[in-house]
């Protein structure tokens, strides 16, 4: 008897990651132990840093999923990035089980970290000193890290059964954002930063569906179509990657701040970094614009490795049109890339970075200011959501012979 064929069609794909959607939801909802919930009522509809929050968990980490899926995407790229500096022969040699427990063990130990400082700034029903003050700060801190990891249960199980992966849940942060930045804001609020989100989104579109051509001569193809070959890198050659891990690693700076603050409580140089380590400051500003930008670069070469490509033409016998294989191929892709994602970087940080200002400057509300930054993650997930459908869609639409 043949054995029958039943696809995992798009309608399937579609209503599972619904669930994972629904599931992240009421996740939200769900408190921390402890905390006092009406001491954040007047911060509702207000929040300071909405650009962090955005790829984060809930806005206010009041819930079990405060954390967000923030620690496994910091603890991957910098698994990934520690990987990318080994040999093509070592990375070989390495297997992708070693690389998941390495991302695990270093996700949990962002994960207490994160959990720590979070606690630190959370309001609690308990009286400070008091021994239900420290009980409540430990079972709430093993909440958000026990979140953080369903988080990523959940993220997997997406990415294996339903539509969009890991990016599913930052899209639910981002719609939020999107919803409450609008629904606060009036129409003479709105008006700069809705020009500056829609110059955003256009080009972040275009960008995304836009590459730059290395053409390049393979040996195994002598028709008509041998000129056309060519390698391709794409104007913003990790999409919104820099936009969530911005905010990942503006973090660093801010819980180093805060931690000398504890080491030295007498340093007021060290008092005054950790009190304006936000982006409503322009310390904040400049660091988290600078993070954006180097990480941006860094990333692409993380990803479009000119190292790694060189090695993989070397070997297939292929080459640049006009290069000998090698050093120079090597130092040529180097060179286009770093233009490409310095490119990349100038506008990421121009699109994020002029809303922060202008908020500076008054003439754009802290509520609204975070709205470019997300329309950039919204179009980049929405083009890469675009070709999954495109994909299932087609995938469909083949017949089984049997």
């Amino acid at each position: 008897m043949a054995k029958k064929f039943f696809p995992k069609t798009l309608i399937q794909k579609l209503l599972f990651t619904l669930i994972i959607m629904a599931v992240y939801l009421v996740g939200r909802e769900l408190p921390l132990y402890g905390v006092d919930l009406a001491a954040y009522d007047a911060f509702r509809d207000a929040s300071e840093d909405l650009i962090m929050q955005t790829i984060g968990g809930d806005r206010y980490k009041t819930s079990i999923l405060a954390l967000g899926i923030s620690p496994f995407m910091f603890s991957m790229l910098f698994v990934q990035v520690a990987v990318s500096f080994k040999s093509a022969d070592s990375k070989a040699h390495t297997s992708p089980k070693k690389v998941t427990r390495a991302t695990l063990a270093l996700m949990l130990i962002w994960a207490c970290v994160q959990a720590y400082f979070t606690t630190s700034s959370t309001i609690y029903l308990f009286e400070s000193g008091t021994i239900e003050l420290f009980i409540a700060k430990f079972i709430s801190g093993m909440q958000m890290v026990t979140g953080a990891f369903v988080i990523l249960w959940l993220a997997t199980r997406n990415g294996k059964y339903g539509i969009g992966g890991q990016t599913v849940l930052i899209y639910v942060n981002i719609l939020d954002s999107v919803v409450n930045t609008v629904r606060n804001g009036t129409f003479e609020e709105m008006k700069y930063i809705g020009i500056v989100s829609v110059v955003a989104l256009l080009c972040t579109i275009f960008f995304e569906n836009s590459e730059y051509r290395i053409p390049m001569q393979r040996i195994s193809i002598h028709n008509i179509y041998s000129d056309k070959n060519y390698i391709p890198i794409k104007l913003n050659p990790i999409g919104m990657m820099p936009v969530m891990f911005s905010s990942a690693f503006f973090m660093l700076p801010v819980y180093g701040t805060t931690l000398l603050t504890k080491i030295f409580p007498d340093n007021q140089d060290f008092q005054w970094a950790s009190d304006n380590m936000t982006t409503t400051h322009p310390l904040g500003i400049a660091v988290y614009v600078g993070v954006l930008y180097v990480i941006t670069i860094i990333f692409s070469f993380v990803f479009i490795s000119p190292k790694n490509l060189a090695e993989s033409l070397q070997k297939a016998g292929d080459s640049i049109t006009g290069l000998r294989a090698g050093k120079k191929t090597r130092r040529y892709i180097g060179g286009r890339v770093f233009l490409i994602s310095v490119f990349s970087a100038t506008f990421m940080s121009m699109f994020i970075g002029l809303p922060l200002v202008l908020q500076l400057k008054g003439y754009v509300p802290q509520e609204v200011m975070s709205l470019p930054s997300i329309m950039i993650a919204m179009a980049s997930i929405n083009c890469n959501l675009y070709r999954e459908f495109r994909a299932v869609r087609d995938f469909d639409a083949y017949v089984p012979f049997i």
